[in-house]
């Protein structure tokens, strides 16, 4: 009874708790910031942003107990798109767990990586911040967390390390991506910068962030490969094991086409890349190709239909608690935005980095960025609203416009990791078995590594005059 206790308590807070916390707190913040807005203007691109000279305090604050009452929601319609790509990515592995593919792939890859498990931190992490990069969607980390924890508990390691490589390789990728369009693209727009220039430096911090987080994990890793019960969820990995031993179990009635059918869905996942980096794929186009990269090697593979249907069905299941977090999150920059105190927080924030010197200015944007990340984890969102604000600010402190993107970028992206607004963030979370407080203590050196080279890297880049300007 005593143990029973004990890991009920570790288990931490459900996330849900931690968001509803979250949402009382925007909502008292509502009541207690003074109300203010920018005006609004239309760009040639059809995309609206605030016109930086415009704020003023208004009386007016639209946070009514009905607005309050409907305010998840509304977060959950705002963030439909993320959390239908999030049922699908489930319905879609149920049917490849299903097939025993996901089996066949841990045994092979444990046998590869059986004398250098340490290695295949930097080999995953690299993949992930390549293709982070250049699509720009970490959420992402949600398709990888279900796909590794299998391979990575049969090496040794734990639910920490698999949540781990996805959130901060993606994270490094989203950071100081080079392609991304919802960020890096929409930002140059709004700096009149060419479209995707000074990739080459972006290139280098995110291979520099990412180098920083494999090795804070390989030392994590490497101690619980020496003592398991060092592990921060020894005690959950014990019921994860179990519940996986299982599921492997049940999938060794392997279909008859099961290897052919594990090519296909490789060759499919290769498709959704290039439809993302080519055809430009909003997550509508991704939640719908996630269907097929779902049924289609479950066909291959030679699952009967109701078996197919049933395991789909299965997959939705097992994402329902991180993709009604993602919309819970969304609620939260909803209340705030009902209590039209968005802009202000943006003002204030703005009014810190003219008063630094030059040469911090560009850590002041990146720290503006990081705070206002805390708000808002729309990386697009944040922009219309807050970089016409910030790109007039750092033409006076003389940071050139190329680094003023790579700051806010950097701000936006390493913190996605941190702040519970972070609706992807919190459901891989929930996807991986950790709790928000215990993944926090293991994180939080890492995180602030991360912005502490971040610092060094805009300095650098103001230094350099980072441009064309």
């Amino acid at each position: 009874m005593a143990e029973e206790k004990v890991n009920k308590k570790d288990k931490g807070m459900h996330p849900w708790i931690i968001l509803l916390i979250m949402l009382v707190l925007a909502i008292i913040a509502g009541y207690l910031i003074p109300s203010g807005i920018y005006d609004r203007v239309v760009l040639a691109d059809g995309r609206t942003a605030v016109d930086p000279n415009t704020f003023r305090f208004v009386t007016e604050n639209n946070l009514t107990l009905t607005n309050i009452m409907t305010a998840i929601p509304r977060g959950i319609r705002e963030s439909i798109d993320v959390i239908i790509i999030t049922f699908m990515i489930g319905g879609a592995f149920g049917i490849i767990k299903k097939t025993g593919m996901l089996n066949l792939g841990v045994t092979s890859l444990v046998k590869m990586f059986k004398n250098n498990k340490l290695g295949i931190i930097f080999v995953l992490s690299a993949v992930f911040v390549v293709i982070t990069g250049f699509i720009g969607v970490p959420e992402l980390a949600l398709i990888y967390i279900p796909v590794l924890m299998p391979l990575l508990l049969a090496l040794g390691f734990d639910s920490m390390v698999t949540v781990a490589i996805s959130l901060t390789a993606t994270a490094a990728g989203f950071s100081a991506a080079w392609s991304a369009p919802a960020t890096v693209g929409l930002g140059h727009l709004l700096a009149d910068l060419p479209l995707y220039s000074g990739m080459g430096f972006r290139v280098i911090t995110a291979g520099i962030l990412m180098l920083i987080s494999c090795i804070y994990i390989a030392i994590y890793a490497k101690k619980i490969l020496k003592d398991p019960q060092a592990s921060l969820v020894y005690e959950e990995d014990l019921e994860t094991k179990k519940e996986f031993a299982e599921k492997m179990a049940a999938a060794e009635e392997t279909y008859p086409r099961v290897r052919l059918a594990g090519v296909v869905a490789i060759l499919l996942f290769i498709g959704l890349v290039i439809g993302v980096v080519t055809l430009s794929w909003s997550f509508s186009e991704m939640a719908g190709y996630f269907i097929l990269l779902g049924v289609i090697p479950g066909i291959v593979a030679g699952m009967r239909l109701n078996d197919l249907l049933d395991s789909f069905v299965s997959g939705l299941n097992e994402m329902l608690v991180g993709a009604f977090v993602i919309g819970i999150a969304r609620s939260i920059a909803v209340v705030l935005t009902d209590a039209m105190v968005m802009d202000t927080i943006i003002m204030y924030l703005a009014k810190f980095v003219v008063v630094l010197p030059s040469q911090l200015a560009s850590i002041g944007i990146l720290a503006v960025t990081t705070l206002f990340n805390g708000v808002i984890a729309s990386g697009s969102g944040k922009a219309v609203i807050a970089l016409p604000i910030i790109l007039p600010l750092a033409d006076i402190t003389d940071v050139t416009r190329q680094t003023t993107i790579l700051a806010y970028q950097l701000g936006d992206g390493i913190t996605n990791v941190l702040w519970p607004a972070s609706g992807y963030f919190m459901a891989a979370l929930a996807i991986g078995g950790v709790s928000y407080k215990k993944w926090v203590k293991w994180a939080l050196p890492l995180i602030s590594i991360g912005l502490v080279t971040a610092s060094i890297i805009v300095v650098v880049a103001s230094y350099l005059q980072y441009g064309p300007f």
